[in-house]
């Protein structure tokens, strides 16, 4: 039986507008407060509550095959003096036959990292360049 084959696309305005070669490092990050309080009895109880959510990152690897209104997005954000570039962003994992199969909605994301594509002298193929995204907020939804 052969493997499972999937890829991830960009989803952006209700459309797939490009296929990545790779996601990676989807990371979270929660603030927890220690609490310490006295029991009736005297003695020490530990505890801890949430405290706010922290900014979560998603690297995203990106080959030839980019989409203008993606890109386009990426360069205004990087700007310094740009403002209000945050946008939702929808990843949709599909399978061999590009059904979609998952999609991960990303709330407020806003791109923090970018390195360009390399080049080896002696050797042929696409650049590819990485691109780390800040969210606040993900949603899984399997298909």
């Amino acid at each position: 039986m052969a493997a499972a084959t999937y890829q991830c696309q960009v989803e952006l305005g209700g459309l797939r507008v490009e296929t990545l070669k790779s996601v990676s490092a989807i990371t979270a990050e929660q603030e927890h407060i220690d609490v310490v309080s006295m029991t009736p009895a005297g003695r020490i109880a530990w505890d801890y509550v949430n405290g706010l959510p922290g900014w979560k990152n998603v690297t995203l690897t990106r080959s030839a095959d980019k989409s203008e209104e993606f890109t386009r997005w990426i360069q205004e954000a990087r700007d310094p003096a740009a403002t209000g570039v945050e946008r939702d962003l929808i990843l949709v994992f599909v399978n061999a036959r590009n059904e979609p199969v998952k999609k991960m909605s990303f709330a407020q994301v806003h791109p923090v990292s970018w390195s360009g594509p390399g080049v080896t002298a002696g050797e042929s193929g696409v650049g590819e360049e990485t691109l780390e995204l800040r969210y606040l907020d993900a949603d899984t939804k399997f298909l």
